[in-house]
């Protein structure tokens, strides 16, 4: 059988990709902490919670979530996509919980899903990341895609029903960057996406042999989540 995977460049089979990761709000650099004690079962409000990373407090209820690692696996997301997987990491990079999506990689033509677990539900009415060809500057595209009121939260914003997420997308610059995988050579992507719900922003950093190396998002309630890629390898 033959997958959706075996023809990608970037995000190939096993190909695992490390994101440091933080929220800003009011100033203040933020980082999710999950409940994990599992004989419990909490209001789903409280499964989570956010706490300044510079003042992070043990807790034997809750546990800090320090990096993201998005792993492309074998296999088909719903026969649609490529499938990936996301994986919630302490401080010790063990997993503390995981998800599966999709991507899109058709050519240079490149879509991932976000991870949606927890806090990081908030990023249902930002851009995907997303990049198309000709990688020009000045390159132009629009997209759409539908969420539900599952995206909502008392921590950001709740909504009834369905609404459409309106998304524009623009190769602003092509910069050479420092990360912590070396310097590399990338396309800048600026995108906002508009909804009744309100506006949000990407500026994402794809370089085309590491992919989206770095993600700056404004969330729909003013705060900012921001991924830098870490390391990369095979699992």
């Amino acid at each position: 059988m033959r997958y959706l995977t075996e023809d990608n460049t970037i995000y190939k089979q096993y190909r695992q990709f490390f994101y440091k990761y933080y929220f800003l709000q009011n100033k203040d650099t933020l980082l999710v902490k999950l409940y994990t004690k599992p004989e419990h079962i909490v209001p789903y409000e409280e499964s989570w919670k956010l706490e300044s990373k510079s003042r992070l407090t043990f807790e034997q209820d809750y546990t800090a979530v320090h990096q993201l690692a998005l792993t492309v696996k074998v296999g088909d997301y719903f026969g649609k996509e490529s499938l990936l997987q996301y994986d919630y990491l302490n401080k010790e990079r063990r997993g503390i919980k995981h998800e599966q999506t999709g991507l899109v990689e058709v050519c240079k033509d490149v879509t991932i899903h976000l991870p949606r677990e927890n806090h990081f539900l908030i990023t249902e009415l930002n851009p995907f990341p997303e990049i198309k060809e000709p990688f020009v500057k000045g390159n132009f595209w629009q997209s759409m895609t539908t969420t539900s009121d599952i995206g909502g939260s008392q921590k950001w914003k709740t909504w009834q029903g369905s609404v459409e997420v309106n998304s524009n997308y623009r190769i602003r610059d092509i910069q050479i960057i420092k990360t912590n995988i070396g310097y590399l050579k990338c396309f800048v992507v600026e995108a906002n996406a508009q909804s009744v719900i309100g506006e949000t922003r990407l500026v994402a950093y794809f370089n085309e042999e590491y992919g989206f190396v770095k993600l700056n998002f404004t969330n729909i309630d003013g705060s900012y989540l921001v991924m830098d890629i870490y390391s990369v390898k095979k699992y």
